[in-house]
């Protein structure tokens, strides 16, 4: 049988995720355009819940919590799964999982850049020729929109003040003046834990302001003073759908559209979106490589507009979800699996005039 010639373009998360399953499409080859950058990107950690398409991270996470909180200064809302715990892997550990699935029989690998020109991607001035060309390069990120942008770094204690079987995803018991503000904190073990600052705003602050908050929320709360710094993160995520659209590829990963815009996760959709591409080709389906459904799309508008409007109101929401939702349900919803049943939860336990206004702003804008 005829092998059929895919192209893909990239050497991240996206990319490999999906060159690592072409093992499954028996006739089919694959070129990895990798570019002739030989600068080698800094590891940080990739956080999900585990689901499905994100089994195998799940067995080689560098960590894992069954429990989870989201903090305010009024509540504490602690919640748990089994099932589905909260999970992260490391960028360099999941990309060289994915390079040992590559099958060298059927892989050539391209260090040439990939340059687009009047609709044609070029390398080295000529045109990449196959069958199917699967695009994961940095997309053009939109202007004066909602970010979520962060930093942060481990913490190493020299005695025992982390809680190593909870994770905080959310306290907001933090500056709030600046917009929408919260500690993401994960427990590594008593004394060794990864403390980001997180904002969603459309301004993003100097390095000192994420800096300081940390070390004001580590000593009010954990009574954390003296402490050594590692594994520096810091990050900018547009809080909007990315999706472009090209008329003789396929585009993938935040290019594709599988960053979730209301939350910035993006490692579970991208796995989804491998799997899907894979299933289509195995059966001749037409590819499709959007993962988000239009209903939580539209929520995800109405829900940024809410924030952006009324970052306020973001402790109280959060609380409420946590609130009403157990860790299964909770889960599943950030994860893109949500039932009808969550879904109906979650709006009616949403302030109701701000929602409100923003179902009509989302609906009647231009």
């Amino acid at each position: 049988m005829i092998n059929k010639k895919i192209n893909i373009i990239g050497n991240g998360c996206a990319a490999l995720s999906l060159a690592r399953l072409i093992r499954n499409l028996p006739n089919y080859k694959l070129n990895l355009f990798i570019g002739d950058k030989n600068k080698i990107n800094k590891d940080h950690f990739w956080g999900f819940w585990k689901v499905k398409v994100n089994n195998e991270a799940y067995n080689n996470a560098n960590h894992t919590w069954s429990k989870w909180s989201i903090n305010t200064y009024e509540t504490k809302h602690i919640l748990t799964s089994v099932r589905h715990p909260y999970c992260v892997i490391k960028r360099h550990k999941w990309l060289d999982i994915c390079r040992n699935q590559l099958e060298s029989e059927k892989l050539k690998v391209f260090k040439n850049n990939v340059v687009e020109n009047d609709d044609k991607l070029l390398t080295k001035n000529k045109k990449i020729k196959g069958d199917l060309i699967f695009d994961s390069r940095p997309p053009k990120l939109p202007s004066n929109v909602l970010l979520q942008h962060f930093e942060g770094f481990v913490v190493n204690s020299d005695k025992d003040v982390f809680d190593e079987n909870l994770a905080i995803l959310m306290d907001f018991r933090c500056d709030q003046s600046k917009g929408m503000h919260f500690i993401y904190m994960l427990p590594f073990s008593k004394r060794k834990a990864l403390v980001e600052s997180t904002m969603f705003s459309k301004t993003v602050e100097n390095k000192e302001f994420y800096s300081t908050e940390i070390s004001k929320y580590l000593k009010k709360y954990y009574n954390l003073i003296k402490f050594t710094k590692s594994d520096h993160e810091k990050g900018i995520i547009p809080m909007h759908y990315i999706s472009n659209e090209s008329k003789n590829t396929y585009n993938i990963g935040t290019r594709g559209g599988a960053v979730r815009p209301s939350s910035g996760y993006a490692f579970t959709f991208i796995q989804k979106q491998a799997f899907q591409i894979i299933s289509q080709l195995k059966n001749r389906e037409k590819i499709n490589t959007k993962i988000h459904n239009n209903i939580d799309l539209f929520l995800d508008k109405i829900f940024i507009n809410v924030i952006s409007e009324y970052p306020f109101l973001a402790p109280k929401i959060f609380s409420s979800l946590a609130r009403i939702l157990n860790g299964d349900e909770m889960a599943k919803f950030m994860s893109g699996n949500a039932s009808l049943l969550t879904t109906c939860k979650i709006i009616i336990s949403m302030p109701k005039i701000p929602f409100i206004k923003s179902f009509f702003y989302v609906v009647y804008r231009k």
